[in-house]
């Protein structure tokens, strides 16, 4: 999801994945980054290349919401010109400076015409990145309060998928955030939150609270709950019942901006496997795929699916030959098969 005009929208994050922060970098004396305490902007300036620098200036906006204005400019003597970074056929927007050091000044250039103002013209104060990284834990807050709120709003009649999902929450937002990355080794030891990291929580946490915003599915649900089903990072199930029972489910999802975490793949649920609940619609199973093309002797993925309500839960244990750096895991929201014509 971006936004046309200057702004990225959330799902870049201020960084994009843990996978591509760098802390050694955020270190370097080349990359400051700046505050203006009224209205919480932050500014992050990159001059590792004089004459290519990049300029970042994040707004905030609801809580685990925010857009961010990318800029690209050089070095002139003791400032910083620079402009809105614009697509291939858009319009040059205004050029800006930047100049100062405990405190930075963003203008415009000399030399225009009526520029019109982007939104973050002003003074703004150097932030260390402890000061950075209480601001970022204390919107964190903010975030995951919201997200409890959004969840309440649900209704008590959702309380064991709501339930469910939190017992999975932790583990959906780590591989969010590290969606960049395929494990090859043992995880190292877990050391304290930098500052990106945080950010990088708070995205994944907006993401969270857009899908406890919508409410529950509504409309009339087929009784055998065929439909087209999305966990709100991304993935999609499709599930189709057929009339001896059996289903034909299909799991596809997008995580992220890289092409690499776009996949998908589907299979047959026999109708043997389905374990039916006595009393309602809702049903399990866990299943072995039987994929031929698995070399004998290596483990097959094991599919597991559990129909609650108007939610399927899913998970795919030893499925990376399917999933690579992507998941099939997740909580499911229902919507009825799409209409044709």
């Amino acid at each position: 999801m971006r936004s046309s005009g200057p702004f990225v929208s959330l799902l870049l994050g201020w960084a994009v994945s843990l996978g591509e922060s760098a802390p050694a970098a955020e270190s370097d004396e080349a990359i400051h980054h700046y505050h203006d305490e009224e209205s919480g902007r932050i500014v992050r300036l990159d001059e590792t290349d004089p004459a290519k620098v990049q300029v970042q200036v994040r707004f905030p906006g609801d809580p685990g919401f925010f857009s961010l204005w990318q800029g690209e400019g050089a070095k002139e003597g003791n400032e910083v010109i620079f402009s809105r970074i614009i697509g291939e056929d858009e319009a040059p927007g205004a050029r800006y400076f930047a100049k100062g050091g405990g405190r930075l000044e963003i203008g415009f250039a000399p030399d225009q015409t009526e520029p019109a103002d982007e939104g973050f013209i002003g003074e703004y104060r150097r932030l260390s990145e402890d000061k950075r990284l209480s601001l970022a834990q204390k919107e964190l807050k903010i975030a995951e309060n919201a997200l409890s709120k959004a969840q309440r709003a649900w209704g008590t009649s959702q309380d064991p998928n709501v339930k469910e999902w939190n017992l999975r929450w932790p583990v959906l937002r780590d591989r969010w955030i590290h969606r960049g990355q395929i494990p090859t080794e043992a995880a190292p030891p877990p050391t304290a939150p930098t500052a990106d990291e945080v950010f990088a929580l708070i995205e994944t946490t907006g993401q969270a609270i857009a899908f406890f915003q919508q409410p529950p599915p509504e409309g009339v649900m087929p009784i055998d709950g065929s439909g087209n089903y999305d966990d709100g990072f991304g993935g999609g199930v499709t599930l189709r019942a057929r009339d001896d029972g059996s289903y034909r489910i299909g799991f596809g999802w997008q995580r992220g901006d890289l092409e690499a975490m776009g996949s998908d793949f589907s299979l047959d649920l026999p109708a043997a496997e389905i374990k039916r609940v006595r009393g309602s619609d809702d049903w399990t199973v866990d299943y072995l795929h039987p994929d031929p093309e698995v070399p004998q002797g290596e483990v097959r993925a094991r599919i597991q699916v559990k129909k609650s309500g108007r939610f399927l839960w899913v998970r795919v244990l030893d499925g990376a030959r399917y999933t690579g750096p992507g998941w099939a895991d997740g909580i499911y929201r229902w919507a009825p098969i799409p209409v044709e014509g």
